[in-house]
This record gives structure tokens, sequence and C-alpha cells, in this order.
């Protein structure tokens, strides 16, 4: 029952975003003009955070089912360590939501918490009660972990390529330190270990 208690919190935080977050083709338009609300991490964590639990509801001793868990474990605490502890409390992140709040979207406040609140209790209630002891190795870290980190920091890549804007204004920091050349991988870099580092931290804690 685990499992489908997980599988159900990240499906709230899909719909969450679904029904109540301003449509990223609103907020982003030239960033979010061909993959909408895909192009962000959240969503696209959420969504397959989702699938994942569904899959080990339905399908428990599948390859993925097993080995997939130092992603799983490592997207629901990046998502809530990072929005709270880089975008939450932003000034620029209240004033923004402020304004949208204005223009009819109420439920903001809500959907910010469940949409990125819920992913870090998933991931733990995962990790001690999902019987994932012993099951993976660093090999599952460097796949799935270390795969989709390379997967979305090249999604980034093309994105601003296709539609000449950076999602995450991190980037455009990191352009003015250290010049275009080097922007994407400042960023990539520590990103890739930081989900890296959290998916070595899932096979601790796995019981």
């Amino acid at each position: 029952m685990i499992n489908l208690f997980c599988c159900l919190l990240s499906l709230v935080a899909v719909v969450s975003g679904l029904l109540w977050m301003v449509p990223a083709k609103k907020r982003k338009p030239q960033a979010c003009q061909y993959f909408g609300r895909l192009t962000f991490l959240t969503v696209q964590s959420n969504v397959l955070l989702t699938l994942y639990h569904a899959l080990r509801y339905i399908q428990p001793d599948s390859y993925i089912s097993i080995h997939a868990y130092p992603y799983a474990f490592a997207a629901g605490v990046g998502l809530t360590v990072n929005y709270y502890g880089l975008d939450h409390f932003l000034p620029e992140k209240i004033a923004e939501d402020k304004r949208w709040i204005e223009k009819g979207y109420s439920m903001i406040p809500v959907a910010n918490h469940l949409e990125h609140g819920l992913a870090l209790p998933t991931a733990l209630l995962d990790a001690f009660y999902g019987g994932h002891a012993g099951q993976c190795t660093l090999r599952d870290v460097l796949v799935f972990v270390g795969g989709y980190t390379t997967f979305y920091n090249l999604f980034q890549l093309v994105n601003e390529r296709l539609t000449g804007a950076w999602l995450y204004p991190v980037f455009y920091e990191a352009e003015a330190a250290v010049g275009p050349r080097w922007a994407f991988w400042a960023v990539a870099t520590p990103v890739s270990l930081f989900y890296c580092g959290l998916g070595a931290l899932a096979l601790v804690a796995a019981r």
C-alpha cells in the first residue's frame, strides 16, 4: 500500500500544478513556447515520480521498479530542497506570485506547496518503507540519476537554442560570471553532482 500512497501524493502534485498554477506559456512565453509545462524540472519530476510509484504498485518486481529507486529518491528530495532553499523565499518569486494572484490565480500559494513540498516526504516514505535495502548499487545511481540529469541538462541547452531564452535565471547569472561559452557547464556540472550525490544517499537511506 505504501507504493499506492506515494503514487497518490505524486499525482496530487501533478494535478495541483495543472489546476492552479499559471500556464507555462503565460508565465514563460518564450522559453516554454515548444514544450509548455514539461520544460520545468518540477513538472517532469512529478510526472516521472507518479509513473514510478504506479509501476511499483502494479509491477513491483519489474527492473525499473527496483533499480530506478535512486532516481526517485534524488528527484523527490532534490525537488523540495531546491525549491524551498533556492526559490520559495526569494523576493522576486514572492512578487511574481503576487502579480499572478492579483490576475486571478488565487490558489498559487497552495499549489506551490503541493507541487514542491510533497516530494520530500514521499521520497522518505519510499526509502524507509519500500523494501529497497540491498537492491541497488552505485551503477543504478549512474544509470538512472546520471542518465536523467544528463538528459535534462541537454534538454535545457536544446530548448535555449530553439527559443533563444534560458528557462532559469541562474543560466543568465552564469553567463555574466563566466561568459556564454562556459555558462551551461557552470550550472550543469554542480547540478548533476548534487543529484548524483542524492542518488548515492538513497542507497544509505534504503530500508
